[in-house]
C-alpha cells in the first residue's frame, strides 16, 4: 500500500493541534489570500470527529489521471507539483497570530477553507471548497458555526457551516483526493485542460493525424468533459507510437468502425459521425473482450 495513504489514515488526529484558516482566490501573484480563524475546542473536537469518520470512509487509492473517478470509499493520488497548492500552503504556513481574521467579511464568499492537523512534526492538511457563502442554517451533514470576539465556535443556531467532509487532503509532497471537481475548481486544474488542447492543436504529430482539424475543434469546443478528454490524450501519447495510424486504419478496415482515410495521405478524414470514434481510439478506449469477442467504449483505460 501507498506509504503517505497509510500515513494519512494512521494519523493521530484526535491528539493533534488543529489551525482552520479561510481563503479566497486573489489576482495577485500568490493566487490566494488566508486568514487564520482561532477556534474553541469544542468545535475542534468536532472538525477532528470529522477527518476521523472520513478516514474510516476512505479505504482505496488510485492514481489521479484526468478521467480517473472516486468512489464512496476511495480517494485519488497526485503530487503537489503542477498545481496551486503550494502558493496556499505557504500562505497557511505563516505564523497564525500574525494573520488572523480581521473581521465577518473576511469569512463572506470566501473560496474555501484548509485545517492544519499537527502532531510530532507531522502536518496533514485538509481543504474544502465553500459554496458563494457559507450555508447559515443547520443541517445533518453540517457543523454550525459563529463567529464572535475574533473566534469561531460551534454551535446550533445560525451562523456559518462546515461541511462534514473534505475535498483533499496533503501530506508531505502527495495529494489525496475525495472530491474530484472541487479539487480542481479550487486548484485551478480545470483551466490546465483548455491549455492542454491548445498545445495539443500546435503539435505536428497531432494536427497531422487529421485532414482537417477544425472539426476536432468544433467538437471540443468549451466542453469540459470533452477538454479533459483531450488533455489525457495529450497526458498518455499514444498517438506518437510508430505506425499507430497505420495499425487504426487495419483495425478499422476489420472491425467496420467507419472511420474515414484520405488514400493519398493515409491521414483521418474527421466528421461529425466519425469524431466521438476518433476520440475513443486516440484515448484507446475501444477495447476488445477476448472472452466473448464484444467491443466497448469505456470511461478510463488502466492497463493491466
Amino acid at each position: 500500500m501507498r506509504p503517505d495513504f497509510v500515513s494519512l489514515r494512521n494519523f493521530d488526529y484526535a491528539n493533534s493541534t488543529v489551525h482552520l484558516w479561510v481563503f479566497k482566490r486573489s489576482t495577485t501573484a500568490t493566487k490566494f489570500s488566508a486568514w487564520y480563524a482561532q477556534t474553541d475546542n469544542v468545535l475542534n473536537n468536532k472538525i477532528i470527529g470529522v477527518v476521523q469518520s472520513e478516514m474510516k470512509r476512505i479505504t482505496e487509492c488510485a492514481n489521479y489521471t484526468h478521467l480517473s473517478q472516486t468512489n464512496e470509499n476511495s480517494c485519488l493520488e497526485t503530487t503537489i507539483q503542477g498545481c496551486n497548492f503550494t502558493d496556499l500552503k505557504n500562505l497557511v504556513d505563516r505564523p497564525e497570530p500574525d494573520h488572523r481574521i480581521r473581521s465577518l467579511k473576511d469569512l463572506r464568499n470566501a473560496s474555501g477553507y484548509l485545517v492544519k492537523f499537527s502532531n510530532n512534526g507531522q502536518v496533514i492538511y485538509a481543504v474544502k471548497r465553500t459554496a458563494s457563502n457559507w450555508r447559515t442554517s443547520y443541517l445533518k451533514t453540517h457543523i454550525n458555526i459563529v463567529f464572535n470576539n475574533g473566534e469561531l465556535s460551534a454551535a446550533e443556531d445560525n451562523g456559518f457551516a462546515i461541511e462534514k467532509y473534505f475535498d483533499f487532503y496533503a501530506l508531505n509532497g502527495a495529494i489525496f483526493i475525495s472530491n474530484k471537481s472541487a479539487f480542481e475548481s479550487v486548484m485551478e486544474h480545470r483551466a490546465s485542460y483548455a491549455q492542454a488542447f491548445s498545445n495539443l492543436q500546435l503539435r505536428p504529430d497531432f494536427s497531422g493525424l487529421f485532414t482537417d482539424i477544425q472539426v476536432i475543434r468544433n467538437y471540443v469546443g468549451t466542453n469540459s468533459i470533452q477538454l479533459r478528454r483531450m488533455a489525457r490524450i495529450e497526458e498518455r501519447g499514444l498517438f506518437t507510437r510508430p505506425g499507430f495510424l497505420s495499425a487504426v486504419q487495419l483495425v478499422n478496415g476489420r472491425r467496420n468502425w467507419g472511420l474515414n482515410f484520405d488514400n493519398d495521405t493515409g491521414r483521418l478524414i474527421p466528421c461529425e459521425q466519425t469524431v466521438r470514434t476518433i476520440m475513443q481510439v486516440l484515448l484507446d478506449h475501444r477495447l476488445l473482450s477476448e472472452v466473448t469477442e464484444l467491443i466497448y467504449d469505456v470511461p478510463d483505460a488502466v492497463q493491466v
